[in-house]
């Protein structure tokens, strides 16, 4: 590996691991947090939120252990599946960002901008963690270039969830955990409306990281 190439293992991995660092410490807040209000301590394993913020986790261990092999061997060999994986994990996390800028804080959830945005663990599953893993795939992490395809790929984490959430709203098992899944509490065709906003939105969300991850790729390989 040249010089440059190997600094810049160097770096993923460091940024993947302070990533690890910062999504378990937002992880530990919300089972304390959840304790103190004397809930089951991972009842919040129902929210996006957190089950993208543990998708990421997982992706940032393989990103770093792949990027610790290369310096040990001194060859460029991570397979591309890991830069989908990190595509998509960030396209997770960029999602909850701006549905919690845009949608959940002016609905007042959690008391609004503020409180949900940099109190607890909302300061790392809602803005740390999503801005490194996104300025991790966009300034440091190499591949192949992200087409439509991929993208299409990372919207099925998405569509699990949403698929699992509105039927067990259907089943009365949960009750949101967010407003646009109150499936009994508005219009049938409110749901309909909020599901194209929300997928649709989440789409468009994916084409804009692939546009920077894309952007960052151009740089890398004109250097």
């Amino acid at each position: 590996m040249s010089r440059s190439l190997k600094l810049r293992k160097v770096l993923i991995l460091t940024v993947n691991l302070l990533l690890v660092i910062l999504e378990l410490r937002g992880l530990w807040l919300m089972v304390e947090l959840y304790k103190s209000y004397n809930l089951h301590p991972l009842g919040w394993l129902k929210y996006y939120t957190q089950l993208s913020n543990i998708f990421s986790m997982l992706v940032a261990i393989i990103v770093a252990f792949f990027a610790a092999q290369d310096l040990v061997k001194n060859k460029d060999q991570a397979p591309n599946l890991i830069r989908i994986l990190k595509f998509s994990s960030a396209c997770c996390l960029t999602e909850t960002f701006l549905v919690t800028v845009f949608i959940l804080a002016p609905m007042g959830m959690m008391g609004g901008f503020v409180p949900i945005m940099f109190e607890g663990p909302n300061l790392y599953h809602h803005t740390l963690c999503p801005i490194v893993s996104v300025l991790s795939l966009c300034l440091l992490e190499n591949g192949d270039k992200i087409t439509l395809k991929h993208c299409v790929y990372s919207m099925i984490p998405t569509l699990i969830y949403g698929i699992v959430a509105v039927t067990l709203n259907l089943l009365k098992v949960w009750h949101g955990p967010y407003p646009f899944l109150y499936v009994y509490e508005q219009p049938f065709f409110m749901s309909l409306i909020w599901a194209v906003v929300v997928l649709g939105g989440a789409f468009g969300i994916t084409l804009g990281v692939k546009a920077l991850a894309n952007l960052g790729f151009k740089k890398k390989k004109e250097s």
